[in-house]
């Protein structure tokens, strides 16, 4: 499960005791972002091109 920190809670975070990073997990919120499907071939790392950005119909 991604965490969505600034750049201020990123010494905290790894400081933190279990629970106190899970307070900060489940204090946080994620920012807007846009999901769509791409081609299979972004699962190689020989593959690095922007038409790997481009959403699949």
């Amino acid at each position: 499960m991604p965490v969505w920190l600034t750049a201020g809670q990123a010494d905290e975070w790894l400081a933190a005791e279990p629970s106190d990073a899970l307070a900060m997990l489940l204090a946080s919120k994620p920012p807007a972002t846009d999901v769509y499907r791409v081609s299979r071939a972004v699962n190689s790392q020989r593959n690095n091109s922007e038409e790997l950005l481009a959403a699949v119909v």
